[in-house]
């Protein structure tokens, strides 16, 4: 049995990481994935998505290894939870077919890190075709997943960035929005402000010559 890990820093919000998961495939990095199909998907009672995938690929078998697959296309099962209050995507998947030679497993989290993501990714695999061939298969699937995954985040990067600038002008029309209404409430404020002022003012005034009219009265009494 092997054991493999990695972990990455995505310089982008979890929100945008999570948009760029869903649209990973198919894209330009990693044409050996044919596609997916969802299977299941619902939203339980805490507000968490989950998702059952099937995940289609081409396992590009080297030629010492044909003999024991025969077929080259491999299916996997993917269970995933979205959790938008933790805001952390996790997933699991392992192959459905071929499962009596060997058997793969990997668990990925995207777990939100302030403006960043954090990307922690591990897999274990073990083959029970042949000692003879056994540890060649298991060097080869290290050497494969290494090189997924490092296809797998130049897709998320290129996906995150086609996100964010599919974004900005809904973000710039919402900013233009909040600063419109801010200009709009600041006018507002300092318009009952003068009117408060004018108020105040006039009341004064009335006030002022209230006064002087009763000390006028007052002073023509007293010399009367």
């Amino acid at each position: 049995m092997k054991f493999w890990q990695s972990s990455h820093v995505f310089q982008h919000p979890w929100s945008t990481v999570t948009q760029a998961f869903w649209r990973k495939y198919p894209n330009d990095y990693q044409s050996s994935v044919y596609g997916t199909d969802v299977i299941e998907r619902y939203v339980d009672a805490d507000g968490k998505l989950h998702s059952k995938r099937l995940i289609i690929s081409d396992w590009n078998i080297p030629s010492f290894m044909k003999f024991f697959f025969g077929e080259t296309r491999g299916y996997a099962v993917e269970y995933s939870i979205v959790d938008p209050v933790e805001q952390t995507l996790t997933l699991r998947s392992q192959n459905i077919n071929a499962v009596s030679m060997f058997s793969m497993r990997e668990e990925i989290c995207y777990k939100s890190v302030g403006e960043t993501t954090q990307l922690n990714h591990q897999a274990e695999f073990l083959f029970s075709v042949s000692r003879i061939v056994d540890e060649a298969a298991e060097n080869w699937l290290v050497g494969t997943i290494t090189e997924a995954a490092r296809k797998g985040l130049m897709a998320m990067e290129s996906i995150s960035v086609k996100v964010e600038e599919e974004m900005r002008p809904a973000l710039t029309a919402i900013d233009d929005i909040i600063s419109t209404e801010t200009i709009r409430s600041a006018r507002k404020s300092i318009d009952s402000s003068i009117t408060d002022a004018e108020k105040f003012i006039d009341s004064s005034i009335e006030y002022i010559d209230s006064s002087v009219d009763s000390l006028t009265q007052e002073s023509s009494v007293k010399f009367t």
